[in-house]
């Protein structure tokens, strides 16, 4: 690729391993990466500079929401003698639905058992 020309100069990080020159980029750094690295275990790589002694570091997103049973507005419709339905007085029961997403692992609801 640099050879190329399809990386920008300048791009990645260049190191020399046993008398070869070798560049590591970031996986965004150009749409070929992403093609190799859909069928690599999470992803990609990790850094050549990364102490062997940490842990590597996952970014995970998670978000969630709540449905509850009674959960509409206080409108509702008038019956043909006048007269409206009794609405609830709480929202009711709730179901809450949690998902994380990371690039590593993909997107998916949280299982609770």
């Amino acid at each position: 690729m640099v050879k190329n020309k399809e990386l920008q100069k300048g791009m990645g990080y260049r190191y020399v391993k046993d008398k070869i020159t070798y560049y590591e980029c970031h996986v965004d750094c150009h749409e070929k990466f992403q093609e190799r690295c859909a069928i690599l275990p999470f992803g990609g790589q990790l850094s050549v500079r990364k102490d062997p002694n940490k842990k590597p570091i996952m970014m995970l997103g998670q978000d969630e929401c709540i449905n509850k049973q009674f959960t509409f507005s206080p409108a509702s419709w008038t019956l043909p003698n006048g007269k409206k339905p009794l609405l609830p007085k709480d929202e009711g029961e709730g179901v809450m639905i949690s998902a994380f997403t990371s690039r590593e692992l993909g997107y998916g609801p949280v299982e609770l058992t």
